[in-house]
């Protein structure tokens, strides 16, 4: 059985010793989608959202990337911190995991009912103005 902290880090955040530039960084890309999909980033626009210095980005950047938070190139960060600040949303991807497939009933080969109304209205032709 899965748990939530196998979706986690085997270390805890704080000791990651996250700078608030960088923490607020990996927000912005968390938040852009870079959870879902790698991310083509702009720094300068980065900076310009975070109001932070090019420079500072790119130097967050970096050591993101070295801590493995993101993976390089083009920016996507590391589900198991995303689901380390998030337990209860690891919980929930659990449970969708672990949840029996949904089978179609007897009915879900057969074609719709229609009412009378329904048919009486499709065979009822009506002029265009």
């Amino acid at each position: 059985m899965t748990t939530p902290a196998d979706l986690s880090m085997t270390h805890p955040v704080y000791t990651l010793n996250l700078t608030a530039a960088q923490r607020n960084i990996l927000e912005w890309l968390t938040q852009n989608g870079a959870l879902f999909t790698a991310l083509e980033v702009d720094p300068e626009q980065i900076a310009d959202d975070c109001s932070t210095s090019v420079s500072t980005v790119y130097e967050a950047l970096t050591r993101l990337t070295t801590l493995r938070l993101l993976q390089r190139t083009i920016y996507r960060v590391n589900p198991r911190f995303f689901f380390a600040q998030n337990p209860e949303l690891a919980q929930l991807a659990i449970d969708a995991l672990e949840a029996p497939d949904v089978l179609p009933g007897t009915r879900a080969g057969r074609p719709h009912r229609t009412s009378t109304t329904d048919v009486q209205r499709r065979w009822r032709v009506r002029p265009v103005s």
